[in-house]
């Protein structure tokens, strides 16, 4: 079956003002071929091996890999919340027709599942999901910390915290804004090299599962001690350090 121009202005026809300027223009050919292996899994089956055209050099694999649903979601706000983790992660996702289904590469789906599982709570679902979280860029998160820094402080957050990597854009060389996901939780960092002006350090407050952990993984990351792991009398344990920016973290598990 042949697919022509045609058939493409009578769907983009169909859609209102909003819908249409939603649409990502790079991602037009990825999503269509995303709905074809959408189908394909649905109907359990694989794509068939296809020649390389004759004016193009072979293809470096004998066959594009299938893809598979991930996940599907209940609305499209939690759909594209996964999907953007995954993309944080160095993980292909795509989503499905109705947008409410997840694709992966089958090679990657467990390993899309367990990072989703982990990241994903169910109450950042339940906040993607409300009708409100729309006014919210990835619908999580309505108070986030704004932070300054270098260019290596995307890498102190990934190193030390896991955080996720949901979108950043380049303002030029060295300078970037980047929004990041720590569990159910957004920040932003604002980091350049050197750092902007306006810059200010600040004070952030993180819980962990292991405070000694985290810890040492800041201290490898070049952060300064402020307060090694210790008890408090209210029922956490907590430590400090500063990253090389001047941000102070406090980093805490609650004991109780």
């Amino acid at each position: 079956m042949k697919v022509n121009a045609e058939d493409f202005r009578h769907q983009y026809a169909g859609l209102s003002d909003e819908a249409l300027l939603d649409v990502d223009r790079q991602e037009l050919v990825e999503l269509a071929r995303a709905c074809y292996d959408e189908e394909l899994a649905r109907r359990k089956l694989k794509a068939p091996a296809r020649a390389p055209a004759a004016t193009h050099a072979p293809e470096p694999h004998a066959e594009a890999e299938e893809f598979a649903v991930a996940q599907t979601y209940e609305s499209a706000e939690e759909a594209r919340l996964a999907r953007e983790l995954l993309r944080g992660a160095g993980i292909a996702a795509h989503l499905g027709a109705g947008g409410l289904a997840l694709l992966v590469p089958v090679s990657t789906r467990e390993e899309a599942r367990e990072l989703l599982d982990a990241q994903i709570s169910d109450e950042a679902l339940a906040e993607a999901a409300t009708a409100g979280a729309s006014y919210v860029r990835h619908g999580v998160g309505t108070v986030r910390p704004y932070l300054y820094g270098n260019v290596d402080l995307i890498e102190f957050v990934q190193q030390v915290f896991g955080a996720v990597e949901l979108e950043r854009f380049a303002f030029g060389p060295k300078c970037f804004h980047v929004e990041a996901a720590i569990g159910d939780s957004v920040v932003v960092l604002e980091v350049a090299d050197p750092p902007p002006a306006i810059a200010a350090p600040a004070s952030v407050y993180v819980y962990v599962p292991d405070v000694d952990a985290a810890y040492g993984r800041a201290l490898e990351a070049g952060a300064e001690n402020i307060a090694p792991p210790e008890d408090k009398p209210y029922n956490e344990r907590t430590a400090g350090v500063r990253d090389g920016f001047g941000n102070t973290w406090w980093i805490a598990t609650y004991v109780a």
